[in-house]
């Protein structure tokens, strides 16, 4: 995935992980842009992958949402919302 987004590094930083094992693995993350909106509607270039993933605005008031980005960000926590184990991770920057 982040071959072909080299141009966003100056737009983004993300944090994806992969969950679970060989033929049974799902990708999440949480992406950090500049400004409100998806940085990936900017380029067709960006969009290759951009409908694979379902994504939404986080809520920095929310708990829920502040467990999340911790848990992304440190690579360790409980992921109750992916249901698999925590298998690798990378960091987009």
């Amino acid at each position: 995935m982040f071959q072909r987004l080299d141009k966003l590094r100056k737009t983004g930083f993300a944090s994806v992980i992969l969950f679970g094992t060989n033929n049974d693995s799902s990708i999440s993350g949480v992406w950090v842009f500049r400004g409100q909106d998806l940085a990936f509607t900017l380029s067709e270039d960006w969009q290759i992958d951009y409908e694979s993933y379902t994504w939404r605005k986080l809520d920095s008031d929310s708990e829920e949402c502040k467990t999340l980005v911790k848990e992304y960000f440190c690579w360790e926590g409980d992921f109750k919302h992916v249901g698999k184990a925590f298998n690798q991770g990378k960091i987009f920057k």
